[in-house]
This record gives C-alpha cells, structure tokens and sequence, in this order.
C-alpha cells in the first residue's frame, strides 16, 4: 500500500518544503518586525502588557503569523525527511527528530500566547 508522500517526485517534494520554508520565514518575520516590536518593552512588563490590551488586534496578528509558522515546519520537517533519506537514512531521522524536539518550544510559546490572550478577555 502506497502513502501519499510517497507518490511525490524528488522534484515536487523539494518544491513544496521550499514554499513551507518562504511560509516560515515570511509569518516569522511578520510576527517579529511587526508585531514585537511594537508590542514588547524591553526590561518593563507593564509597558508591554499595556500595549498587548491596546492593541489587541496587532497582538492576534502575532499570534496567528507564530501559528502559521509553527504548522508549516512540520510538512517542512516530514519533506525534508523524504528529501534526505535517501543521502543517509539515520542522519535524516536524527535530524526529523531534533527538529520535531524543537518544534515544542514553539509550540508551547504559541499556546502561551493563547493563554494569555483569553486570561486577558475573561477579566473584562
């Protein structure tokens, strides 16, 4: 039984992470040079808390362009897999799995990020 990745030419595979990795680098990159910093105060937690509350909508923005780049890492990481399995199968699978380790970091700031959004909603 074939799987859907598996129908993918070397060609198409290697195109695809490289739309998912623009994906990543552009959210990220909106996400820092948009948001944070106009959001984050350095070395002042009030500062920047009262920013995030006056503007709420930039602070979404922010975290939907983290969302976007934490779910397009790992189609990223899973072709990039396929892409280099095939050069060295065990350094392939040691790097999918330092990558996905490194996905949790992100993963948890996102859902940091949520937290703190609804906290912020339920005490108006």
């Amino acid at each position: 039984m074939k799987t859907a990745h598996a129908d993918l030419s070397p060609q198409v595979a290697a195109r695809l992470a490289g739309f998912f990795y623009l994906m990543v680098i552009v959210a990220g990159a909106i996400a820092e040079i948009f948001v944070r910093q106009q959001l984050v105060v350095a070395n002042n937690a009030p500062a920047t808390a009262s920013n995030i509350l006056a503007n709420e909508q930039l602070f979404r923005w922010g975290f939907t362009a983290d969302l976007i780049a934490a779910l397009c890492v790992i189609p990223l990481i899973v072709l990039l897999y396929e892409l280099l399995k095939v050069v060295n199968r065990q350094l392939a699978l040691v790097a999918l799995f330092f990558s996905l380790v490194g996905i949790a970091p992100c993963a948890c700031g996102c859902s940091s990020k949520a937290s703190t959004w609804r906290s912020g909603r339920s005490s108006e």
